[in-house]
């Protein structure tokens, strides 16, 4: 039986991730994203609409209660307000509806609302529970507050679509022992390929996993351009912090001069197989913004390779560690291994 079909018959396991990633904190869109008109979204294979209302993000499911109109169609007035394009019924900030120009005076129906999400803002990011409440609180990323840290691009979030889940995105970070296989001329190198010593910790709502790497001198890290790094041959070390949640992970690598540079990826399932992911890198050195395109080059080369892998990746969802679909090996995996047995932990369903 392929994957497909084990899918199709088990709809009630796709359901079951859908609603057990609901309880975590979603990122949707970047804040410049939504201004004074409505934005559709789509997440975890839901059609929703963000709608700024009194200066606030607010996100509601994309189908007005009347004939099923999408909302993300229609227009925001008087700054707090939510206007379905079809026959004008008036929403509010809790989803409520507050006017329905073809009954005039007549009461406005107790079921007439639509279904309302929690919503934040941070570091520029918008933010989606689906659940009636957040497992753990937003991630929040020092650096961006750091004003020894120059943000790439002004600090824009950017962003990609993936064809895969988050926790294939996040394993992929926590790997460090492909980088000798998959980034060969970037920040592996092909006689490297012995893993780290890591040391991994659990926090709350989170994973961290520590270990020092030798890389090329020229490092992406360092500004160096892809010809000066495929010549470099001197190499030194340089000590990694990696944290990831259920859809996110913050990596940060320094080297002995204290010279540091920040990679953010935030996931955002658009389904079970599908993702989007925004991104952002901060360095406290070589702050120069016309060096920007250097670093951005690089990042981009890196993250095509990792695509390319984790892309290829079967079964779409992370198979149970009890089936030995995935056969880790200690001590090379161990960060991979602590963040699958969080996930069974954390009772996202496994193929």
């Amino acid at each position: 039986m392929n994957e497909y079909s084990l899918l199709e018959e088990n709809a009630s396991l796709l359901k079951a991730y859908s609603s057990s990633m609901s309880s975590y904190w979603l990122p949707v869109c970047p804040s410049s994203s939504l201004l004074d008109k409505p934005l559709g979204i789509q997440l975890l294979g839901r059609h929703l609409v963000l709608a700024r209302l009194h200066g606030k993000a607010s996100c509601f499911d994309d189908l007005c209660r009347h004939l099923g109109a999408a909302l993300s169609r229609g227009k925001i007035e008087k700054n707090s307000f939510l206007r379905c394009p079809y026959h004008g019924w008036l929403y509010n900030e809790e989803g409520r509806c507050v006017e329905i120009p073809s009954r005039r005076n007549l009461p406005i129906p107790r079921d007439a609302r639509i279904g309302s999400y929690l919503t934040q803002e941070s570091q520029g990011m918008i933010w989606v529970c689906l659940g009636a409440k957040e497992k753990y609180p937003l991630p929040h990323f020092k650096e961006f507050d750091d004003r020894d840290f120059h943000q790439l691009d002004g600090g824009k979030w950017k962003e990609s679509y993936w064809r895969a889940t988050p926790q294939r995105i996040v394993l992929g970070q926590l790997d460090d022992t492909h980088f000798a296989w998959v980034h060969p001329s970037t920040i592996g190198h092909p006689d490297l390929v012995e893993a780290p010593e890591h040391k991994v910790t659990k926090e709350t709502g989170f994973i961290r996993s520590t270990f020092t790497l030798f890389q090329r001198k020229k490092a992406p890290s360092s500004g160096f351009s892809m010809a000066d790094i495929a010549q470099e041959g001197e190499l030194s070390p340089v000590h990694y912090t990696v944290s990831a949640g259920p859809n996110w992970i913050h990596l940060r690598k320094e080297n002995d001069k204290a010279e540091a540079w920040v990679l953010v990826q935030l996931v955002s399932p658009l389904s079970y197989n599908e993702s989007k992911v925004f991104w952002k890198i901060a360095r406290n050195y070589d702050k120069n913004p016309q060096r920007d395109p250097i670093y951005e080059e690089v990042q981009l080369q890196i993250m095509e390779e990792d695509k390319r892998v984790i892309e290829s990746q079967r079964p779409w969802l992370l198979p149970p560690i009890s089936s030995s679909l995935s056969l880790y090996l200690r001590p090379g995996d161990l960060p991979l291994i602590e963040y699958h047995k969080w996930m069974e932990e954390e009772m996202i369903p496994l193929l």
